[in-house]
């Protein structure tokens, strides 16, 4: 079904979808272009925004209850309004002046996130502190053209919203082993009410009726040649029946419009949101 709906939209570009079943567990991935049929996931796509999200994680992890307002108030700043400012000043005055973006990386790494990172700060000029290729940067097949700065797949971005939501709802799950009294229940359960209230009304958001809780982070990028080439949408969706995670990444080489864009992302999300309402 999701197949067919990209081969009936406008959009001519890379398609890959993350979605996991957060009661039973069922696992759904692919990448599918039209006219061009399945492709191997696992891209490396530009991450752009939502590399916020492991960045929200990583600071979590340097901050103590009670929290700073003030390091509180950038951190819904970077989530709800996904202010590059302020996510460069809560990374260097919580974690690190300088090496904030390979701290949160290293976090990564040792969740077993080994494609997706940040590599250097938002800010103009910022200098990239180190070059990383990962198994889906260095594939031969397909290449997306990502941002040396940040790059992810669906998968990786998917599965940490999965460990933040076992983290919120059941106080276990990878954050928890990985990093002992450091990353809380509440620290989680606060990280998804920031992505909760990050309202757009497009994309994920737009699948489903209103009222519906969608925890996301969205990003996309104007690049150098004037165009937005890749845009993704990261979500934990919550519904009657059942709770879901949903990761969506596309890219054109051309150009990434943004009705286009938009619509096969509503439509899509509005195919799995009925799927999981109706059961």
């Amino acid at each position: 079904l999701l197949k067919q709906i990209i081969d009936s939209s406008s959009f001519d570009g890379i398609v890959e979808i993350y979605m996991q079943d957060l009661v039973t567990n069922r696992n759904l991935h692919f990448a599918y272009q039209p006219e061009v049929g399945d492709l191997i996931p696992n891209i490396a796509f530009s991450s752009w925004s939502t590399v916020k999200i492991p960045l929200m994680v990583t600071a979590f992890r340097f901050l103590e209850d009670p929290w700073p307002p003030e390091y509180l108030d950038l951190m819904e700043e970077m989530i709800e309004q996904s202010e590059n400012t302020s996510t460069d000043d809560l990374a260097m005055q919580v974690i690190d002046e300088n090496l904030s973006p390979m701290v949160v990386t290293a976090d990564l790494q040792r969740l077993g996130f080994l494609n997706t990172f940040w590599g250097g700060h938002f800010y103009v000029g910022a200098p990239l502190l180190q070059r990383y290729d990962t198994p889906a940067n260095q594939r031969e097949d397909i290449d997306t053209d990502p941002d040396i700065y940040n790059q992810t797949p669906p998968a990786d971005m998917g599965m940490l919203m999965e460990d933040i939501y076992t983290c919120a709802e059941e106080n276990g799950g990878a954050l928890i082993a990985a990093f002992p009294g450091e990353i809380t229940q509440e620290e989680c359960r606060l990280m998804i009410t920031y992505m909760a209230r990050n309202q757009i009304a497009v994309l994920i958001q737009a699948g489903g009726p209103s009222g519906t809780t969608v925890a996301h982070k969205h990003g996309w990028a104007i690049e150098n040649d004037g165009y937005i080439h890749t845009f993704g949408d990261v979500a934990i969706v919550y519904t009657t029946g059942g709770d879901y995670i949903l990761s969506i990444f596309m890219h054109d080489p051309v150009q990434a419009v943004f009705d286009p864009v938009n619509a096969l992302y509503s439509d899509i999300s509005r195919a799995v949101f009925n799927f999981f309402y109706n059961q």
